[in-house]
């Protein structure tokens, strides 16, 4: 079984070579850009924005890394469409802020308190 560090990494390369290129560029990518890419693009990308939430939630609340990776299991074959409507209806906002908004309510914050 691959690890989540292996995990992590696969999912960001297909990130990487399924997303069009200027999509990272600058603040100014949009929820409305992002729902006009292909579905396995689409889905390629929240998958891996989500795993690394699961990575970062490892490191500090366990009960919520599993949580997400739970919610990944779930979601990805049903297209996450939880996080599609919500994009739709938050247009103007980056992807990943959509779908950390989504984690969030799914699975409880990412305001960690330090140690």
């Amino acid at each position: 079984m691959l690890s989540r560090k292996a995990l992590a990494v696969a999912s960001l390369s297909t990130l990487v070579c399924s997303v069009a290129p200027g999509a990272f560029a600058g603040d100014g990518f949009k929820a409305s850009e992002f729902l006009t890419y292909p579905a396995q693009s689409q889905k390629s990308y929240i998958t891996s924005s989500a795993m690394m939430a699961g990575l970062i939630a490892s490191q500090n609340n366990r009960a919520q890394a599993v949580c997400i990776d739970d919610w990944v299991a779930q979601q990805s074959g049903q297209g996450y469409g939880a996080v599609v409507e919500a994009m739709r209806k938050l247009p103007d906002y980056h992807p990943s802020a959509v779908i950390v908004a989504v984690l969030d309510k799914a699975c409880g914050s990412f305001k960690y308190l330090k140690p």
